[in-house]
């Protein structure tokens, strides 16, 4: 006799996230969840748990580092990336392992972004569960490993990416896209989505946090001067995707006067960064982890928020991934200063809340060299929190609540769920 359970029982399942510590990944998942459980019994599942992390919620670990040596680099870096084919083909091998093991226990698998995405999905159609994945960006080009044996055996890899790719979305049941432009790239490259479901779904904001708070009021309690010119930055110091250190290059370089950029966030890179703030006597500080709210303090205390992106890391340069923080900078009424593409020229309405800079020194020099006005400053933010009070952006799909952004992920969770809702009792540990 199949049991019946009151709740339909959802895995979102991070794969390449250690927690902790918790990342960007942790941060767009972790906000959905309050808008979800009272309609889903909701599991979380990450690559590993070495310390018991703090979460109200149900949560599984999909192995022990213990019985796999390379989990090492996501102990010390929190994101676990296999270097090449055979390290690929283990961690393949575990989660086969996983899925067979939890397959009794879920009715539908979220699965999110990382390398071998799709891979997980896979694993748990084979035993029966229906999936989606999430598709944040396709592909990573550059190799970012320093040893040349992990460069070599990352190439080795990337070749077989596409055809894995492929081969796993053949079998899922739907996938999900951050952006317009990745499902257009998808599309314009011929990936399999004949008969398959392609939902865009972007990152949300927590309107108590990122909202436009007065800016005399933020520097007073952060003890910024009040006559500086304020540049922030919030995000990662991993020197991937977002790559601050054009820009403070470029700072140390031009010497512009009373200007000063607070860093927020940290990262594997976080010294190399500081090592090129001090060579070039660049006017930069680094504040390291913050909180939401104390980041959102210093985005409310900035003149313009940074948002600089590696784009050469996408094929032929086309920007596809959905970019919170610039969202949360938007959400908050500040300028942004960010690289001209598609995805961002959507963002900033063709240059009406922000700035365009190719992510390059030479490129931020020009640009300090002929530097807004407070004036012509002040008239782009009066305008963006206009159009922010007036729900223009909401409108647009730009500045979401995560709330909202819930009710996107429940209309892909009923379209997707499994009607044989069968189970085995569950192992599941919750803080």
């Amino acid at each position: 006799m199949k049991e019946i359970y009151p709740k339909p029982r959802i895995c979102i399942a991070l794969p390449a996230i250690t927690c902790p510590p918790f990342g960007a990944y942790v941060l767009n998942t972790l906000p959905l969840l309050p808008y979800l459980e009272p309609e889903f019994d909701v599991t979380l599942a990450f690559c590993d748990t070495p310390e018991a992390p703090k979460l109200n919620c149900h949560y599984l670990s999909i192995f022990d580092s213990s019985k796999f040596s390379e989990t090492k680099t996501a102990g010390q870096k929190g994101y676990f990336n296999p270097r090449g084919p055979l390290g690929a083909w283990k961690y393949l091998k575990i989660i086969d392992k996983f899925a067979q093991d939890q397959a009794g226990n879920f009715d539908l698998i979220i699965e999110k972004q990382w390398s071998l995405v799709g891979g997980l999905s896979s694993a748990f159609i084979r035993y029966g569960v229906p999936s989606v994945f999430v598709l944040e960006a396709e592909f990573y080009n550059q190799i970012f490993f320093k040893n040349w044996k992990d460069k070599a055996l990352r190439f080795t890899l990337n070749q077989f990416l596409p055809h894995l790719r492929r081969r796993w979305m053949r079998s899922v049941n739907g996938i999900i896209v951050e952006t317009e432009q990745t499902k257009s790239f998808l599309s314009e490259n011929n990936y399999p989505l004949q008969n398959k479901s392609v939902t865009t779904i972007p990152n949300g904001i927590d309107p108590k946090i990122f909202f436009p708070q007065d800016r005399k009021l933020c520097r007073q309690h952060l003890g910024i001067s009040q006559e500086a010119l304020v540049l922030t930055y919030v995000g990662s110091l991993r020197r991937f995707i977002q790559e601050p250190g054009p820009i403070i290059e470029a700072l140390g370089k031009q010497k512009y006067r009373d200007v000063v950029l607070h860093m927020i966030g940290d990262g594997h890179k976080q010294q190399e960064l500081e090592d090129i703030a001090q060579k070039f006597e660049a006017p930069v500080i680094f504040h390291g982890r913050r909180s939401q709210q104390e980041a959102a303090l210093y985005i409310g205390a900035a003149d313009l928020c940074l948002a600089p992106y590696n784009k050469n890391l996408f094929p032929g340069g086309k920007f596809t991934s959905a970019s919170l923080k610039v969202c949360e900078y938007l959400a908050c009424g500040r300028p942004v200063l960010t690289i001209p593409c598609q995805r961002m020229e959507y963002l900033l309405a063709g240059g009406k809340y922000g700035f365009f800079v190719e992510n390059q020194v030479d490129n931020y020099r020009e640009f300090l060299r002929n530097l807004p006005s407070p004036e012509e400053l002040s008239q782009m933010e009066n305008c963006l929190i206009t159009d922010l009070q007036g729900s223009v952006l909401r409108s647009q799909g730009i500045v979401l609540t995560w709330q909202e952004i819930a009710q996107m992920y429940k209309q892909v969770i009923r379209e997707n769920l499994s009607h044989n809702l069968t189970t085995v009792p569950s192992k599941i540990s919750k803080s």
